[in-house]
């Protein structure tokens, strides 16, 4: 199935030798289809320790990490329910196709090759985050847009919003990738717009080597951090050290305050 933020038609299964379904076309229900366009203009933040933003500057990439070894152990399974609670899309599905089972053999084989990059939707800057994912004052944040990460798709990325569900609610594998864009209803704060990086022709995997945990892609750093932001409690040595990487990595994209951070006084530019 091409993947689309518009309904499609329906699904079904279809011969690899001939590209024709095997059978009728099954609906989808729009409920149940996860895949959302999000603006050219809409801000992506991504917050982070200062090691990480380090890293970003001195290797030019983005880091994509497996999903078996986040924290949630849901990503990219099916629930925990089995077969209880289908959406109306697989009931449809599994009907016209006489499909038993769960999936979940393939779906545990497809969390060990791909890879993973989240970004958070919003407007504004939000303490929820700086509390989620940094672990000190020695933190900053990054912004880009949704253009900006498109431009990337060419490099065998897939980027959507995730659907948030609950877990008493199945959710449906419309294709390969898709059961990577839900997570719980209890991370519905995240507002999270993923990237994931699917796996290459001929790429090697080694499940139990750390090296193979990750995957890089280079970007040009200009085009996809437009604002660094300082954690709120950031101090002057946190403050230097951030403008010292800019300077030499990141000239002209401009360095602020946190606007959770009472001293808001200016910060001279990086270049």
């Amino acid at each position: 199935m091409k993947r689309s933020e518009k309904l499609p038609f329906g699904r079904a299964i279809i011969d690899r030798r001939t590209g024709l379904p095997v059978g009728p076309i099954a609906p989808i229900y729009e409920e149940d289809w996860p895949y959302k366009r999000i603006s050219d203009s809409e801000v992506l933040w991504r917050y982070m320790d200062l090691f990480k933003f380090k890293d970003l500057m001195e290797s030019s990439t983005l880091y994509f990490a497996r999903p078996d070894k986040f924290k949630d152990p849901f990503e990219g399974r099916l629930h925990p329910g089995g077969d209880n609670n289908r959406s109306k899309s697989e009931d449809a599905f599994r009907d016209i196709y006489k499909i038993m089972g769960n999936q979940s053999e393939y779906s545990e084989t497809h969390r060990n090759v791909v890879f993973i990059l989240c970004w958070h939707r919003n407007t504004r800057e939000i303490r929820r985050m700086w509390d989620a994912y940094t672990g000190s004052p020695e933190s900053v944040a990054v912004t880009t847009s949704g253009k900006a990460l498109r431009g990337l798709a060419s490099r065998k990325l897939i980027m959507w919003p995730v659907k948030y569900t609950p877990l008493d609610r199945q959710r449906t594998r419309f294709d390969h990738s898709s059961l990577f864009f839900y997570k719980p209803s209890e991370y519905a704060f995240e507002r999270e717009f993923r990237l994931l990086r699917q796996p290459c022709d001929g790429e090697v995997f080694c499940f139990d080597d750390a090296n193979d945990e990750y995957r890089r892609v280079q970007i040009c750093l200009r085009k996809i951090v437009h604002r660094v932001i300082l954690h709120p409690e950031a101090d002057g040595k946190t403050m230097d050290a951030v403008l010292d990487l800019m300077f030499r990595h990141l000239k002209g994209v401009p360095l602020m305050r946190s606007s959770l951070d009472v001293r808001r006084s200016a910060i001279k530019t990086s270049g």
